[in-house]
């Protein structure tokens, strides 16, 4: 009887513990994690050169994604230096992580020059830019606001982990090796 009891109680624990609806109070994770998550729009993005970028092409891979209100300054460029090596330090499983910078200012005549250059510097990062119109307003509400907060978004497109200004890169890049080596989606 006691072997059963030692066998079953972890059970009985646990269920209580489930039906009282009990959460830890310390998370593992270093972000903020966004309940529920939030879905990518399907369009509205174009790339630095002016062209379309549909989420479609992003999509499948996990993003690190930086948005800005405005172009890119020396502490978004910081920023996206640090992505750079949170990327390095994945080491095998870097080809699993997209790294996106968006800007909330669209393409006009007097950015592109910039967003180009921006794209030139950072090779291997999605440089894009949000239309200023309805699509625009989705993608801001998807990915919350501005400043210099960086997100986590999943391979299905779904935002789900948010880091405030001034960002931990140490913990971005643990909760990332803990994402990817627990995910079962690619």
């Amino acid at each position: 009887m006691l072997l059963a009891g030692v066998f079953f109680l972890p059970f009985v624990i646990g269920t209580g513990l489930f039906w009282v609806d009990w959460r830890p109070e310390k998370y593992s994770n270093h972000g903020e994690l966004l309940q529920p998550a939030r879905p990518l729009p399907d369009t509205g993005l174009s790339r630095a050169d002016g062209q379309p970028l549909p989420t479609s092409a992003i999509r499948g891979k996990w993003l690190l994604v930086l948005p800005a209100t405005g172009m890119c300054d020396h502490s978004c460029e910081s920023s996206l230096q640090m992505m750079g090596q949170v990327y390095i330090a994945l080491n095998k499983e870097q080809n699993r992580l997209q790294r996106v910078f968006i800007t909330y200012e669209g393409i006009t005549t007097d950015n592109k020059a910039a967003l180009t250059a921006l794209q030139l510097k950072f090779p291997d990062i999605v440089v894009a830019a949000v239309s200023a119109n309805e699509k625009g307003k989705v993608w801001h509400d998807a990915l919350g606001g501005g400043g210099q907060d960086m997100f986590i978004v999943d391979s299905l497109g779904n935002v789900m982990m948010r880091y405030a200004d001034p960002v931990d890169m140490r913990g971005v890049l643990k909760d990332l090796e803990r994402l990817l080596k627990y995910s079962w989606i690619r």
